[in-house]
């Protein structure tokens, strides 16, 4: 009985599109059943790629962060990247309350971070074509979050820029500088949901560290990346008195603590 239901099953694979791929591969380029197994592999994966993980993601191939300057991209080393199009919510308010182009400004701080973070690079071109623009307008965009103080990623000036800081820490930033929320909101085109949420993150990272914790562990709790996490710890660091904390750390601490409670108090920030 199994061996002929395995019968049945070699049957119904030959009669998949990537047998017939495979056959043909075999047949037409002699090559073996390895190889020809692994050049359709190979296609899938350039061809197809995998899935998108939510709503509003897409796939697209860009320029690896280590492509040279100066040569024509059919010779670069090129990468696909998972970018977030339409992030919900959180562009929805955006669109409500500064209006459309605030919403295409903040599409290029997420898409062109979200490429770096992933190892590539997109150019202006890439971002009007994601976008459905001119890269006239983007390059206008770019101008304008530049001078609000946003670093933007993008093939044409990342040399000149270097690493930068992301643009939750670039919040985090104008936060603790004294800055409202619809200052913050302005500069940045972001709503105020996702202003908060980012601060309440620095503010959970705040009581980790009263406790002792490690990059790592902070990280985990947190749920963000190694590199985020440090970026915070370096403008932690920017901002304390010695081994005092500024009364923006207390207070934002302070107002965290109803989520967070703790079972004792160290001492060690006051």
């Amino acid at each position: 009985m199994l061996h002929t239901h395995k019968s049945v099953y070699d049957r119904s694979l030959e009669k998949t599109r990537e047998q017939v791929f495979i056959n043909s591969l075999r047949k037409e380029f002699e090559l073996s059943p390895a190889e020809s197994q692994g050049v359709l592999e190979l296609a899938q994966r350039c061809l197809f790629g995998e899935a998108p993980s939510k709503l509003g993601q897409l796939r697209f191939i860009c320029a690896s962060i280590k492509a040279q300057h100066g040569k024509p991209l059919k010779d670069q080393d090129l990468m696909e990247v998972l970018l977030t199009l339409d992030n919900g919510i959180d562009d929805l308010n955006v669109l409500h309350n500064h209006g459309a182009e605030a919403l295409r400004q903040l599409k290029i701080l997420r898409l062109t971070e979200e490429t770096y973070l992933q190892g590539g690079l997109l150019t202006q071109e890439d971002l009007g074509r994601v976008l459905q623009v001119s890269s006239r307008t983007i390059r206008k965009d770019i101008q304008s979050l530049q001078q609000d103080g946003n670093t933007i990623h993008t093939r044409g000036n990342d040399q000149d820029i270097g690493p930068g800081v992301s643009h939750k820490t670039h919040i985090i930033d104008l936060y603790l500088s004294g800055m409202t929320y619809y200052e913050i909101m302005r500069k940045t085109r972001h709503s105020s949901y996702a202003i908060k949420r980012y601060v309440s993150t620095f503010g959970r990272l705040l009581i980790m560290l009263n406790k002792g914790l490690q990059v790592v562990e902070i990280s985990r709790l947190l749920g963000c990346s190694e590199r985020l996490t440090r970026e915070y710890l370096v403008l932690f660091n920017k901002n304390k008195q010695g081994d005092q904390w500024p009364s923006i750390y207390l207070e934002l601490m302070d107002q965290l603590q109803v989520l967070y409670p703790s079972k004792k108090k160290n001492g060690v920030r006051r």
